[in-house]
Protein backbone atom coordinates (compact mmCIF):
# COMPACT_ATOMS: atom_id res chain seq x y z
CA UNK A 1 0.00 0.00 0.00
CA UNK A 2 2.91 2.39 0.52
CA UNK A 3 3.49 2.21 -3.24
CA UNK A 4 0.01 3.65 -3.85
CA UNK A 5 0.20 7.27 -2.79
CA UNK A 6 -3.50 7.99 -2.40
CA UNK A 7 -5.75 9.02 0.52
CA UNK A 8 -7.53 5.65 0.27
CA UNK A 9 -4.26 3.78 0.65
CA UNK A 10 -3.25 5.92 3.61
CA UNK A 11 -6.60 5.31 5.31
CA UNK A 12 -6.18 1.57 4.82
CA UNK A 13 -2.69 1.63 6.39
CA UNK A 14 -3.93 3.64 9.36
CA UNK A 15 -6.79 1.19 9.84
CA UNK A 16 -4.39 -1.77 9.87
CA UNK A 17 -2.12 0.02 12.34
CA UNK A 18 -4.98 0.64 14.76
CA UNK A 19 -6.77 -2.70 14.50
CA UNK A 20 -4.47 -5.58 13.55
CA UNK A 21 -3.53 -7.83 16.46
CA UNK A 22 -0.17 -9.00 15.08
CA UNK A 23 2.72 -6.69 15.96
CA UNK A 24 4.52 -7.71 12.78
CA UNK A 25 1.69 -6.36 10.64
CA UNK A 26 1.57 -3.16 12.68
CA UNK A 27 5.34 -2.76 12.31
CA UNK A 28 5.01 -2.98 8.54
CA UNK A 29 2.05 -0.56 8.59
CA UNK A 30 4.19 1.94 10.52
CA UNK A 31 6.96 1.62 7.94
CA UNK A 32 4.45 2.14 5.13
CA UNK A 33 3.57 5.56 6.60
CA UNK A 34 7.06 6.72 5.65
CA UNK A 35 5.89 7.16 2.05
CA UNK A 36 3.33 9.82 2.95
CA UNK A 37 3.70 13.46 4.10
CA UNK A 38 4.40 13.61 7.82
CA UNK A 39 1.63 16.16 8.33
CA UNK A 40 -0.80 13.36 7.41
CA UNK A 41 0.88 10.65 9.51
CA UNK A 42 2.38 12.42 12.51
CA UNK A 43 -0.35 11.62 15.02
CA UNK A 44 -0.39 7.96 13.99
CA UNK A 45 3.40 7.69 14.29
CA UNK A 46 3.42 9.40 17.67
CA UNK A 47 0.66 7.10 18.91
CA UNK A 48 2.58 4.05 17.64
CA UNK A 49 5.51 5.00 19.88
CA UNK A 50 3.37 3.81 22.80
CA UNK A 51 2.13 0.62 21.12
CA UNK A 52 1.69 -2.35 23.47
CA UNK A 53 4.54 -4.07 21.61
CA UNK A 54 7.83 -2.20 21.82
CA UNK A 55 8.93 -3.45 18.40
CA UNK A 56 6.17 -1.32 16.86
CA UNK A 57 7.38 1.66 18.88
CA UNK A 58 10.93 1.10 17.68
CA UNK A 59 9.75 0.94 14.06
CA UNK A 60 7.77 4.15 14.55
CA UNK A 61 10.78 5.96 16.04
CA UNK A 62 12.91 4.89 13.08
CA UNK A 63 10.34 6.28 10.64
CA UNK A 64 10.08 9.53 12.61
CA UNK A 65 13.86 9.82 12.54
CA UNK A 66 13.84 9.67 8.75
CA UNK A 67 10.87 11.96 7.99
CA UNK A 68 10.72 14.55 10.80
CA UNK A 69 11.16 18.23 9.90
CA UNK A 70 11.84 21.40 11.90
CA UNK A 71 8.09 21.77 12.37
CA UNK A 72 8.08 18.70 14.62
CA UNK A 73 11.01 19.76 16.83
CA UNK A 74 8.91 21.10 19.71
CA UNK A 75 6.97 17.82 19.84
CA UNK A 76 9.97 15.52 19.47
CA UNK A 77 11.84 16.74 22.54
CA UNK A 78 9.16 15.92 25.16
CA UNK A 79 8.49 12.60 23.42
CA UNK A 80 12.19 11.73 23.69
CA UNK A 81 12.37 12.76 27.33
CA UNK A 82 9.36 10.66 28.31
CA UNK A 83 10.33 7.53 26.33
CA UNK A 84 11.01 4.56 28.61
CA UNK A 85 12.55 2.35 25.92
CA UNK A 86 16.21 3.30 25.41
CA UNK A 87 16.14 2.53 21.71
CA UNK A 88 13.05 4.66 21.08
CA UNK A 89 14.52 7.47 23.16
CA UNK A 90 17.79 7.41 21.22
CA UNK A 91 15.97 7.57 17.89
CA UNK A 92 13.77 10.47 19.01
CA UNK A 93 16.72 12.48 20.34
CA UNK A 94 18.48 11.77 17.05
CA UNK A 95 15.43 13.04 15.16
CA UNK A 96 15.34 16.21 17.29
CA UNK A 97 19.04 16.92 16.73
CA UNK A 98 18.77 16.13 13.05
CA UNK A 99 16.25 18.91 12.48
CA UNK A 100 17.76 21.43 14.89
CA UNK A 101 21.47 20.83 15.68
CA UNK A 102 20.46 22.18 19.10
CA UNK A 103 23.23 22.88 21.60
CA UNK A 104 20.78 22.56 24.50
CA UNK A 105 19.62 19.08 23.42
CA UNK A 106 23.21 17.92 22.90
CA UNK A 107 24.13 19.07 26.41
CA UNK A 108 21.07 17.35 27.83
CA UNK A 109 22.19 14.10 26.19
CA UNK A 110 25.67 14.53 27.69
CA UNK A 111 24.10 14.51 31.16
CA UNK A 112 21.77 11.62 30.37
CA UNK A 113 24.68 9.56 29.07
CA UNK A 114 26.35 9.50 32.47
CA UNK A 115 23.12 8.33 34.12
CA UNK A 116 22.58 5.38 31.76
CA UNK A 117 24.05 2.03 32.80
CA UNK A 118 22.97 -0.10 29.83
CA UNK A 119 25.87 -0.01 27.28
CA UNK A 120 23.39 -0.32 24.42
CA UNK A 121 21.50 2.67 25.79
CA UNK A 122 24.75 4.62 25.93
CA UNK A 123 25.52 3.57 22.35
CA UNK A 124 22.09 4.82 21.21
CA UNK A 125 22.73 8.23 22.76
CA UNK A 126 26.14 8.45 21.08
CA UNK A 127 24.50 7.64 17.75
CA UNK A 128 22.00 10.44 18.38
CA UNK A 129 24.86 12.85 19.09
CA UNK A 130 26.19 12.09 15.64
CA UNK A 131 23.60 14.62 14.45
CA UNK A 132 25.19 17.43 16.50
CA UNK A 133 28.27 19.16 15.10
CA UNK A 134 29.00 20.36 18.65
CA UNK A 135 29.37 16.90 20.17
CA UNK A 136 32.58 15.61 18.60
CA UNK A 137 34.79 16.24 21.63
CA UNK A 138 32.39 14.44 24.00
CA UNK A 139 32.02 11.51 21.60
CA UNK A 140 35.78 11.23 21.13
CA UNK A 141 36.28 11.06 24.91
CA UNK A 142 33.83 8.18 25.19
CA UNK A 143 35.59 6.36 22.35
CA UNK A 144 38.85 6.36 24.29
CA UNK A 145 37.53 6.04 27.84
CA UNK A 146 35.26 3.06 27.27
CA UNK A 147 36.46 -0.49 26.80
CA UNK A 148 33.01 -1.71 25.74
CA UNK A 149 33.05 -2.58 22.00
CA UNK A 150 29.48 -1.47 21.26
CA UNK A 151 30.24 1.96 22.73
CA UNK A 152 33.52 2.24 20.83
CA UNK A 153 32.01 1.29 17.48
CA UNK A 154 28.98 3.56 18.05
CA UNK A 155 31.28 6.45 18.94
CA UNK A 156 33.25 5.92 15.72
CA UNK A 157 30.01 5.86 13.74
CA UNK A 158 28.85 9.06 15.45
CA UNK A 159 32.08 10.87 14.57
CA UNK A 160 31.68 9.86 10.94
CA UNK A 161 28.07 11.04 11.06
CA UNK A 162 29.19 14.48 12.26
CA UNK A 163 31.72 14.55 9.43
CA UNK A 164 28.84 13.95 7.01
CA UNK A 165 26.64 16.64 8.59
CA UNK A 166 25.50 19.39 6.23
CA UNK A 167 26.64 21.98 8.80
CA UNK A 168 30.10 20.46 9.30
CA UNK A 169 32.60 23.30 9.37
CA UNK A 170 35.52 22.63 6.96
CA UNK A 171 37.81 24.24 9.54
CA UNK A 172 37.18 21.20 11.74
CA UNK A 173 38.78 18.90 9.19
CA UNK A 174 42.28 19.21 10.64
CA UNK A 175 40.92 18.47 14.11
CA UNK A 176 39.15 15.40 12.77
CA UNK A 177 42.37 14.19 11.15
CA UNK A 178 43.95 14.00 14.60
CA UNK A 179 40.80 12.44 16.07
CA UNK A 180 40.83 9.77 13.38
CA UNK A 181 44.53 9.02 13.81
CA UNK A 182 44.09 8.59 17.55
CA UNK A 183 41.08 6.37 16.91
CA UNK A 184 43.19 4.16 14.63
CA UNK A 185 45.69 3.77 17.46
CA UNK A 186 43.08 1.84 19.44
CA UNK A 187 43.58 -1.06 17.03
CA UNK A 188 39.86 -1.77 17.23
CA UNK A 189 38.68 -3.35 13.96
CA UNK A 190 35.20 -1.80 14.07
CA UNK A 191 36.59 1.67 14.74
CA UNK A 192 39.18 1.32 11.98
CA UNK A 193 36.70 -0.03 9.45
CA UNK A 194 34.12 2.66 10.17
CA UNK A 195 36.54 5.59 9.89
CA UNK A 196 38.43 4.11 6.93
CA UNK A 197 35.22 4.26 4.87
CA UNK A 198 35.15 8.03 5.37
CA UNK A 199 38.83 8.49 4.56
CA UNK A 200 38.36 6.48 1.36
CA UNK A 201 35.52 8.74 0.20
CA UNK A 202 36.88 11.46 -2.08
CA UNK A 203 33.93 13.77 -1.34
CA UNK A 204 35.36 14.46 2.13
CA UNK A 205 38.67 15.68 0.72
CA UNK A 206 40.99 14.10 3.27
CA UNK A 207 43.55 13.29 0.60
CA UNK A 208 44.33 17.02 0.40
CA UNK A 209 44.78 17.32 4.16
CA UNK A 210 46.62 14.12 5.12
CA UNK A 211 50.13 13.97 3.70
CA UNK A 212 51.47 11.16 5.86
CA UNK A 213 49.17 8.16 5.76
CA UNK A 214 51.50 5.60 7.31
CA UNK A 215 48.97 5.18 10.11
CA UNK A 216 46.77 3.33 7.60
CA UNK A 217 49.47 0.72 7.09
CA UNK A 218 50.08 0.52 10.84
CA UNK A 219 46.39 -0.20 11.33
CA UNK A 220 46.46 -2.80 8.57
CA UNK A 221 49.31 -4.63 10.31
CA UNK A 222 47.07 -5.11 13.36
CA UNK A 223 44.27 -6.77 11.38
CA UNK A 224 44.05 -10.20 9.81
CA UNK A 225 41.86 -12.34 7.58
CA UNK A 226 39.34 -13.80 7.93
CA UNK A 227 38.67 -12.32 11.37
CA UNK A 228 38.78 -8.66 10.28
CA UNK A 229 37.40 -9.00 6.77
CA UNK A 230 34.81 -6.24 7.15
CA UNK A 231 37.38 -3.75 8.44
CA UNK A 232 40.11 -4.61 5.95
CA UNK A 233 37.92 -3.95 2.91
CA UNK A 234 37.38 -0.20 3.60
CA UNK A 235 40.95 0.11 4.91
CA UNK A 236 42.39 -1.23 1.65
CA UNK A 237 40.10 1.18 -0.21
CA UNK A 238 41.44 4.09 1.87
CA UNK A 239 45.05 3.10 1.19
CA UNK A 240 44.37 2.87 -2.54
CA UNK A 241 42.65 6.27 -2.45
CA UNK A 242 45.62 8.01 -0.81
CA UNK A 243 48.07 6.30 -3.15
CA UNK A 244 45.99 7.25 -6.17
CA UNK A 245 45.74 3.65 -7.32
CA UNK A 246 43.12 1.04 -7.84
CA UNK A 247 42.92 -1.64 -5.19
CA UNK A 248 45.67 -4.04 -6.27
CA UNK A 249 44.91 -6.85 -3.85
CA UNK A 250 41.18 -6.86 -3.34
CA UNK A 251 40.32 -8.25 0.08
CA UNK A 252 38.76 -11.65 -0.41
CA UNK A 253 37.69 -13.82 2.45
CA UNK A 254 38.05 -17.55 1.87
CA UNK A 255 36.82 -20.30 4.15
CA UNK A 256 39.62 -21.93 6.15
CA UNK A 257 37.61 -24.25 8.34
CA UNK A 258 36.89 -27.51 6.48
CA UNK A 259 34.05 -29.78 7.54
CA UNK A 260 34.98 -32.39 10.13
CA UNK A 261 32.97 -35.28 8.70
CA UNK A 262 33.78 -37.62 11.56
CA UNK A 263 32.29 -35.09 13.95
CA UNK A 264 29.26 -34.61 11.69
CA UNK A 265 28.51 -38.34 11.97
CA UNK A 266 28.13 -37.98 15.74
CA UNK A 267 25.27 -35.46 15.42
CA UNK A 268 21.78 -37.06 15.34
CA UNK A 269 19.51 -36.04 12.46
CA UNK A 270 16.93 -34.66 14.91
CA UNK A 271 19.36 -33.01 17.35
CA UNK A 272 17.71 -30.20 19.32
CA UNK A 273 19.30 -27.28 21.11
CA UNK A 274 18.08 -25.22 24.06
CA UNK A 275 18.69 -21.47 23.89
CA UNK A 276 18.00 -20.07 27.34
CA UNK A 277 17.42 -16.30 27.33
CA UNK A 278 16.38 -13.68 29.83
CA UNK A 279 12.94 -13.65 28.18
CA UNK A 280 12.43 -17.44 28.17
CA UNK A 281 13.55 -20.61 26.39
CA UNK A 282 13.81 -21.29 22.66
CA UNK A 283 14.32 -24.80 21.28
CA UNK A 284 15.71 -25.24 17.78
CA UNK A 285 16.17 -28.39 15.68
CA UNK A 286 19.43 -28.67 13.74
CA UNK A 287 19.39 -29.58 10.03
CA UNK A 288 22.59 -31.59 9.95
CA UNK A 289 21.71 -33.37 6.71
CA UNK A 290 21.10 -30.09 4.87
CA UNK A 291 23.89 -27.95 6.34
CA UNK A 292 26.43 -30.34 7.90
CA UNK A 293 29.33 -27.91 8.06
CA UNK A 294 27.29 -25.12 9.62
CA UNK A 295 25.68 -27.47 12.12
CA UNK A 296 29.02 -29.00 13.11
CA UNK A 297 30.48 -25.53 13.62
CA UNK A 298 27.48 -24.47 15.71
CA UNK A 299 27.58 -27.61 17.86
CA UNK A 300 31.30 -27.21 18.51
CA UNK A 301 30.68 -23.63 19.63
CA UNK A 302 27.83 -24.80 21.86
CA UNK A 303 30.02 -27.50 23.42
CA UNK A 304 32.64 -24.89 24.26
CA UNK A 305 29.96 -22.62 25.85
CA UNK A 306 30.85 -19.93 23.32
CA UNK A 307 27.39 -18.36 23.23
CA UNK A 308 26.81 -18.34 26.99
CA UNK A 309 26.44 -14.87 28.54
CA UNK A 310 26.51 -13.06 25.21
CA UNK A 311 23.83 -10.66 23.99
CA UNK A 312 21.43 -10.41 21.10
CA UNK A 313 23.09 -7.43 19.44
CA UNK A 314 20.69 -6.87 16.56
CA UNK A 315 16.89 -6.92 16.40
CA UNK A 316 14.94 -5.61 13.41
CA UNK A 317 11.17 -5.59 14.03
CA UNK A 318 9.44 -8.18 11.86
CA UNK A 319 12.72 -9.37 10.42
CA UNK A 320 15.36 -11.01 12.66
CA UNK A 321 16.99 -11.31 16.05
CA UNK A 322 20.76 -11.88 15.84
CA UNK A 323 23.38 -13.15 18.28
CA UNK A 324 26.72 -14.95 18.45
CA UNK A 325 28.94 -11.86 18.28
CA UNK A 326 31.88 -11.96 20.69
CA UNK A 327 31.94 -8.14 20.81
CA UNK A 328 28.22 -7.53 21.14
CA UNK A 329 28.04 -4.99 18.32
CA UNK A 330 27.97 -7.14 15.17
CA UNK A 331 31.64 -6.65 14.28
CA UNK A 332 32.89 -9.68 16.16
CA UNK A 333 34.12 -13.00 14.82
CA UNK A 334 36.81 -15.61 15.37
CA UNK A 335 39.85 -16.24 13.20
CA UNK A 336 38.14 -18.67 10.85
CA UNK A 337 35.27 -18.88 8.38
CA UNK A 338 33.22 -21.76 7.02
CA UNK A 339 31.58 -22.55 3.71
CA UNK A 340 28.13 -21.25 2.85
CA UNK A 341 25.60 -24.06 2.46
CA UNK A 342 22.68 -22.91 0.34
CA UNK A 343 19.71 -25.18 -0.24
CA UNK A 344 16.18 -25.14 -1.61
CA UNK A 345 14.79 -24.60 1.90
CA UNK A 346 13.10 -21.23 2.25
CA UNK A 347 13.15 -18.73 5.09
CA UNK A 348 9.90 -18.87 7.03
CA UNK A 349 8.92 -17.85 10.55
CA UNK A 350 11.51 -19.33 12.90
CA UNK A 351 14.23 -20.16 10.38
CA UNK A 352 17.72 -20.10 11.91
CA UNK A 353 20.40 -18.82 9.55
CA UNK A 354 24.09 -18.01 9.56
CA UNK A 355 24.97 -14.32 9.35
CA UNK A 356 27.62 -13.45 6.78
CA UNK A 357 29.34 -10.64 4.92
CA UNK A 358 29.21 -12.58 1.65
CA UNK A 359 29.69 -16.12 0.44
CA UNK A 360 31.90 -18.33 2.63
CA UNK A 361 32.32 -15.72 5.38
CA UNK A 362 30.16 -17.36 8.06
CA UNK A 363 31.59 -17.93 11.52
CA UNK A 364 29.85 -17.50 14.85
CA UNK A 365 26.90 -15.17 14.27
CA UNK A 366 23.40 -16.51 13.63
CA UNK A 367 19.87 -15.14 13.41
CA UNK A 368 16.24 -16.22 13.73
CA UNK A 369 13.54 -14.80 11.45
CA UNK A 370 10.29 -13.30 12.71
CA UNK A 371 8.42 -13.94 9.45
CA UNK A 372 8.92 -15.41 5.98
CA UNK A 373 11.81 -13.50 4.40
CA UNK A 374 12.11 -14.58 0.75
CA UNK A 375 14.87 -12.09 -0.06
CA UNK A 376 17.22 -14.21 2.09
CA UNK A 377 16.44 -17.45 0.23
CA UNK A 378 19.51 -18.94 -1.42
CA UNK A 379 21.76 -16.22 0.02
CA UNK A 380 22.14 -17.21 3.67
CA UNK A 381 22.62 -20.71 5.08
CA UNK A 382 19.63 -22.15 6.97
CA UNK A 383 20.97 -24.63 9.51
CA UNK A 384 18.10 -24.99 11.99
CA UNK A 385 14.43 -24.26 12.65
CA UNK A 386 12.61 -23.18 15.82
CA UNK A 387 10.62 -26.04 17.35
CA UNK A 388 9.39 -24.25 20.47
CA UNK A 389 9.53 -20.72 21.82
CA UNK A 390 8.63 -18.45 18.90
CA UNK A 391 6.72 -16.34 21.41
CA UNK A 392 10.06 -15.76 23.14
CA UNK A 393 11.77 -14.92 19.84
CA UNK A 394 9.16 -12.22 19.25
CA UNK A 395 9.92 -10.70 22.67
CA UNK A 396 13.70 -10.45 22.29
CA UNK A 397 15.17 -6.94 22.20
CA UNK A 398 18.68 -5.62 21.56
CA UNK A 399 20.88 -6.31 24.57
CA UNK A 400 18.84 -9.24 25.90
CA UNK A 401 21.05 -11.92 27.40
CA UNK A 402 21.70 -15.37 25.98
CA UNK A 403 22.13 -17.09 29.34
CA UNK A 404 23.30 -20.39 27.89
CA UNK A 405 23.01 -22.65 24.85
CA UNK A 406 23.16 -26.39 25.25
CA UNK A 407 22.38 -29.61 23.37
CA UNK A 408 19.27 -31.47 24.46
CA UNK A 409 20.26 -35.08 25.09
Amino acid sequence: LRKINTPTSLDAIKSVLSKDGDYRVRSNAVRALQSFPIKDTKQNLFAALKDSNQHVGVAASEVIKSVATKDEFQELVPLARSATNWRIQGNLFEAALNVSNSKEIAEEIFKRYDQVENPYGKAALLTALGKSTLAYDFINKQLHQSKVPVIQSSAAGALVSINEHKEFNPELQKIFVEIYKEAFDTGDAAVIGTIASTLADSTFGYKKVITDYKFLYTAKSKLSLPKDNEALQPLEAAIAHFEGKKISNEVKNEFNHPIDWNFVKTIPADQKVLIKTGKGDVIIRLLVEEAPGSVANFVQLVNSHYFDSKNFHRVVPNFVIQGGCNRGDGWGSEDYSIRSEFSMRRYTEGSVGMASAGKDTEGTQWFITHSPTPHLDGRYTIFAVVEEGMDVVHKIEVGDLIEKVELIK
